[in-house]
């Protein structure tokens, strides 16, 4: 039985907690939070300790495993701490604020020989398992022009609004975007080249970004993201993979959301449930996958230095947006 300690219960720790409680070898023993409430109430749901200090709960709590769910600009400092108490670390995404702070997390996981992973949880989305399995299986030909789109009302809801700051949140490029940049990433290689241009800047909850990539094979995408939808309008993300042969369509808000159309006029329609069942829950899978990595002393499947490569092209979109330039990688 893995035993873990999780820090933050706003939306994402609550989603975590709820995912643990249907996975048989593992307990979450202590949850903490600085809003007293919060932690009582997923403590008394989960049958463990509510702590209001991460200090306190790491003095009295007996763990494996701290799980982060922090504002972003807290992830390094906690990840550290733990990992220097030989405590493995699983983080929200993204990994950090910074390449710098990013990369000290990773020496210190390597250091005290822990396991380090962060939760870039697009990879166990069944709709995009299933198009990155019809990639990988050459069904679309070679890929070369891809189209993604992440958008949604401004995150208002979150503790204090730290999201508007953009010197904790990183804006929508870092804490949005990088969800499709790590995505890409994994399925298509690395990038070389990334150009990218902002609305709205000066108000995070009017800004939309959109970068355009150019992978190292010569296929490119184009990257959409926004946190400006009007309020009451559903969160949508869309994607369009076109390769030699074919092309691979995904729109959340459709009933049949992932189609596969080939040049011959030949189309398949792949339905998801929604909401997913708890078999197909993505936050389940990937916290299952982490906990295996833990147990078996494997490499977890997302790994660090992915989610760097992503924080990488997140950041470069930020620089060219401000530069008017094309940063090379």
């Amino acid at each position: 039985m893995i035993r873990i300690a999780l820090v933050g219960c706003g939306t994402m720790g609550e989603t975590h907690a709820h995912a643990y409680t249907s996975l048989e070898d593992a307990k979450v023993v202590a949850v903490c939070d600085i809003r007293s409430h919060h932690a009582e109430a997923l403590a008394s749901l989960l049958g463990c300790e509510a702590f209001t200090s991460y200090e306190e709960m790491n003095k009295k709590a007996d763990y494996d495993v701290l799980d982060i769910c922090l504002p972003t600009y807290l992830h390094c400092r906690y990840a550290i701490d733990a990992m220097k108490s030989g405590k493995h670390v699983f983080c929200e995404k993204p990994i950090a604020l910074t390449l710098e702070d990013a990369n000290r997390m990773v020496e210190t996981a390597e250091e005290n020989k822990v396991t380090f992973s962060v939760g870039h949880v697009l990879r166990f989305f069944p709709q995009y398992q299933t198009a990155a399995d019809q990639i990988k299986a050459g069904r679309i030909g070679t890929p070369a022009l891809l189209r993604t789109t992440r958008n949604q009302a401004f995150p208002g809801w979150s503790w204090e609004n730290w999201y508007q700051d953009l010197e904790k949140s990183g804006g929508p490029e870092v804490d949005l975007a990088i969800h499709d940049y790590d995505w890409l990433l994994c399925n298509f290689g690395p990038v070389t080249r990334v150009y990218a241009k902002n609305l709205g800047p000066k108000h995070p909850e009017q800004m939309h970004t959109l970068a355009i990539l150019r992978f190292a094979s010569g296929a490119m995408a184009h990257v959409e993201a926004s946190w400006a939808l009007p309020k009451g309008i559903e969160f949508r993300t869309t994607f369009e993979l076109v390769g030699t042969d074919g092309q691979l369509c995904y729109d959340s808000t459709r009933d049949c959301p992932l189609k596969t159309q080939l040049g011959s006029d030949e189309e398949v329609s792949l339905f998801y449930d929604n909401p997913l069942s708890e078999e197909m829950n993505p936050y389940r899978a990937e916290l299952a996958a982490f906990l295996h990595a833990v147990e078996h002393k494997t490499e977890p499947v997302v790994t660090a230095a992915e989610a760097i490569a992503a924080l990488h092209i997140a950041l470069a979109a930020k620089e060219s947006a401000r530069s008017g330039k094309v940063v090379r990688l």
